[in-house]
């Protein structure tokens, strides 16, 4: 051979390597995008350095006299939940406004009424937790970040001792909590207040928008990462280009096979999280500094058994982001142990409206922990609560692919069988209680998820 021939056959060689040097980093590259795929959507919700929940209350009619339809009280807070406390008349109805940092007033949500609450004799009534029978209060409200000011007017009916819960939870001090005025409200509109200093929020900062929940009709998709598709797609993509470079049959054939093994792997289980509740965000990563209530319930989770599966919603407004959800769920353990007096949390879980699944009461997702969720209702029963507002909207496909697999995991772990009765165990919050709870929309569809929860056992 001589040397043109040797110097041919060295550089077609060291171009084979060069491609196949590119192929397979091509290929390696596509495999990591698959994996990333799988799981890029599943967000951070670990809470390292996230400053403990801060609540405060504003007494707005110190005079013991009551007030009627068409009070209203103003107070300039920085809050980012609220909710009212009142005596009197338990069918009254209040209206939340909140400020925004442009200086704009805008209808939060309507008060709803509370519809919560420990079984009698359980450590959480002991402790003095709220009922609907012991205490007139609303359920919080989300009103996100970025507010100067919060609006309550009495809509209906007439109360005494109006006070004003205040919950900050994502800053870690004390909201403000200046009255600002209490009075009827004036026949002609008030002057629009100076906007402060502080920028308007952005429209993708996580602030309230101002949208009432009950005529909010979208909710807003992560996205963040690819999802499995769009990564099976680029893999295949990469796979024919590797093909192309390389010129190797055999070598396509293995990509293929390694890229369908890894998206097996790697895709997620139907329906939320998989066996063994690994895709459970727990306590200890979304709150390890939120303890358990000791002072007020010193024996600690109390036990019962899992015979349903009670679904809630949290009405909360649905405007809110996925990095929002932590501290919507924060606030609510604010309201619920330090407000109104519960040993944890009510809820045994929550989904938020992007699909992720939290512990809620301490005591093991794997035990039949006895919750303060739904009056005469939490023995025998686990609960997971939506966070968000479902009367006209139903939740999103994600969130609805998860309560279905949470509930099977749940059921199959405490040997429930759906299969024996015709509401497959699955109670709506209005099934046990005279409530809205979860919501007309939310309610409309649980008979499709006791289907899925059957059809995928």
């Amino acid at each position: 051979m001589d040397r043109r021939s040797r110097r041919t056959r060295r550089n077609r060689l060291r171009s084979r390597r060069t491609k196949l040097v590119a192929g397979v980093v091509v290929a390696a590259a596509a495999v990591i995008m698959l994996a990333a795929a799988a799981f890029g959507e599943v967000h951070d919700q670990a809470s390292p350095g996230r400053p403990k929940p801060e609540v405060s209350k504003v007494d707005l009619t110190p005079d013991p006299a009551p007030v009627e339809a068409g009070w209203e009280g103003q107070v300039g807070t920085d809050a980012n939940l609220i909710a009212v406390q009142w005596n009197g008349d338990s069918s009254a109805q209040y209206t939340f406004e909140f400020r925004n940092a442009g200086g704009k007033w805008l209808k939060a949500a309507d008060s709803g009424t509370f519809d919560n609450g420990p079984d009698p004799g359980s450590e959480d009534a002991n402790a003095g937790g709220a009922t609907p029978d012991t205490k007139n209060v609303s359920e919080p409200v989300w009103i996100g970040k970025d507010v100067t000011g919060v609006r309550l007017r009495l809509d209906s009916g007439s109360a005494q001792d109006v006070t004003l819960h205040v919950i900050d939870s994502t800053t870690g001090k004390k909201p403000d909590t200046n009255i600002e005025s209490t009075s009827p409200i004036p026949t002609t509109a008030p002057a629009p207040a100076p906007p402060p200093s502080a920028p308007p929020p952005s429209a993708g900062s996580g602030s309230g928008s101002g949208v009432t929940p009950s005529s909010t009709t979208t909710t807003t998709q992560p996205l963040e990462g690819f999802g499995l598709g769009q990564g099976l797609a680029a893999a295949a993509l990469a796979s024919l280009a590797v093909a192309f470079i390389v010129r190797r049959r055999r070598m396509l054939a293995v990509l293929v096979v390694v890229l369908v093994a890894v998206g097996v792997a790697c895709a997620p289980t139907k329906g939320g999280p998989p066996q063994g509740g690994e895709g459970i965000v727990l306590r200890s990563q979304w709150a390890p500094d939120l303890p358990w209530n000791w002072d007020a319930c010193p024996g600690g989770p109390e036990y019962t058994y899992v015979a349903n599966a009670i679904v809630h919603h949290t009405v909360n407004s649905n405007n809110y982001g996925p990095d929002d959800a932590v501290g919507i769920m924060r606030g609510i353990w604010a309201y619920h142990v330090q407000s109104l007096g519960y040993c944890d949390i009510a809820y045994n879980f929550l989904i938020d409206n992007y699909g992720v699944a939290y512990e809620g009461r301490l005591g093991g997702i794997d035990q039949p922990v006895l919750g303060a969720h739904s009056l005469n209702w939490n023995t025998g029963s686990t609960v997971i609560a939506i966070v968000g507002t479902f009367s006209s909207v139903t939740p999103s496909n994600a969130t609805l692919g998860t309560l279905e697999g949470l509930i099977r995991w749940k059921f199959k772990v405490h040997g429930v069988n759906p299969f024996e009765v015709d509401y497959a165990h699955i109670l709506g919050h209005r099934d046990t209680y005279a409530t809205e709870c979860p919501g007309q929309a939310l309610y409309n569809y649980l008979p499709y998820t006791r289907h899925y929860v059957k059809l995928y056992w």
